[in-house]
């Protein structure tokens, strides 16, 4: 049986299944990290938007109210993958705003660095499948800062900050369309009918359904595309 636990997580949301008695079996992951959200954007927080899909979520759940962020995406992933201080897993800052005193000094590699390990590498030491579908935006250039390289054993990843959510692949900042990779492969193409919020949906149902035969519990980690 697959048991599930549900951590959504935005700019300040935090929701986790724990209303429940606590088991000592190992529970599944599933976590959502959706950029740009601001703290009262969801109906649970006060927000004037209809979120009932969250709110059911943090209402299974626990509200925290003192989680901290970085001031932008990269290093907040970095912080949260890594569960230590995002200067020490490499991202000051984001790549593309690395000043020239920034280059080449600890702290400002730019990528998810190797004095950490990340929680999918954790996760998969102690076995678990993981997955990953969604923007990875920490580490795009090397191959070894790819999501696949970093534990997930399956992955749909849009390597950089942004990209249009179409099969057009307009990229965030002008210049070269933003890379895609499937399990550490580069593509040419996304399918016609791409649409990013499905796609990475479908990539990580695809996968648990190919695994949903095997016990060991699952961490998944979908991002969206900002």
């Amino acid at each position: 049986m697959i048991r599930l636990i549900l951590i959504a997580l935005t700019a300040s949301l935090f929701a986790c299944s724990t209303s429940k008695e606590y088991s000592n079996e190992r529970p599944n992951i599933l976590l959502i990290v959706a950029d740009d959200a601001g703290y009262s954007d969801f109906s649970c927080y006060g927000g004037e938007i209809p979120t009932p899909n969250i709110d059911a979520l943090a209402k299974e759940g626990v509200l925290l109210t003192d989680f901290h962020v970085a001031p932008n995406c990269a290093p907040t992933r970095a912080a949260l993958l890594s569960g230590i201080d995002n200067h020490l897993a490499g991202l000051g800052t984001m790549a593309e705003l690395i000043t020239d005193n920034q280059k080449g000094q600890p702290g400002y590699e730019g990528y998810l660095n190797f004095d950490v390990v990340s929680l999918a590498e954790v996760l998969n030491l102690s076995g678990y499948r993981t997955y990953m579908a969604g923007k990875w935006h920490l580490g795009a250039k090397l191959e070894e800062t790819q999501p696949y390289f970093r534990g997930f054993e399956r992955t749909f990843s849009m390597l950089v900050g942004g990209a249009s959510h179409w099969a057009d692949n307009t990229p965030l900042i002008p210049g070269e369309p933003s890379p895609y990779s499937v399990n550490g492969k580069l593509i040419d193409k996304l399918p016609d009918d791409f649409y990013s919020s499905k796609n990475y949906v479908d990539s990580i149902i695809s996968y648990i359904n190919t695994d949903v035969a095997d016990e060991n519990p699952t961490i998944e980690d979908r991002k969206s595309n900002s």
